[in-house]
């Protein structure tokens, strides 16, 4: 769905049209996920997050003034699941640095996911939005609070850190 779909989505759910609601949570609940899981590394808070993040969408779209909702989403997700870190840690500011495609081989995806896993918050932050969420470098940049270059070096980093340990290398 492109942007302009989803912004027509989200403006008809502000009227009150429910179905759009519907096709918003079809179109993102994946995404949503995915970020989530990779940022807490935990399935069942994860679907509370994206839970949550649904919720939050139903009960209070975003405004006109948003013009990229699917960032939007995706920026309270990034939130929402920080939010959990700092709870779960007891932290007061959650540090990035310490907080996909399918594939068909099943024992590939899952040394995949152990190794992105591995990769530091931030990293596997940066590489989910672009990857899963579809977001583009300057949009990620406004999200993680990052310049654009410095986002771009940083996913450059984590495919790299990917490539090593997917060859049986390590961090």
């Amino acid at each position: 769905m492109q942007t302009t779909d989803l912004t027509e989505h989200f403006s008809k759910l502000r009227n009150g049209d429910k179905s759009a609601f519907t096709e918003i949570y079809h179109e993102l609940k994946r995404p949503v996920y995915t970020i989530a899981l990779r940022i807490v590394q935990s399935k069942e808070t994860a679907e509370d997050i994206t839970q949550d993040v649904f919720v939050r969408l139903y009960t209070a779209p975003p405004d006109t003034s948003v013009r990229n909702p699917r960032a939007w989403c995706f920026q309270m997700t990034r939130n929402l699941a920080i939010d959990v870190l700092r709870k779960q840690h007891g932290i007061q500011s959650a540090d990035p640095q310490d907080a996909c495609a399918p594939i068909g081989d099943i024992e590939l995806r899952m040394d995949l996911e152990k190794a992105i896993s591995l990769l530091p918050c931030e990293e596997r932050e940066i590489l989910s939005l672009h990857l899963n969420g579809g977001l583009h470098f300057k949009e990620i940049a406004k999200i993680v609070g990052l310049t654009m270059p410095s986002v771009y070096r940083r996913y450059q980093k984590s495919l790299k850190s990917l490539r090593t340990m997917m060859n049986g290398g390590s961090l």
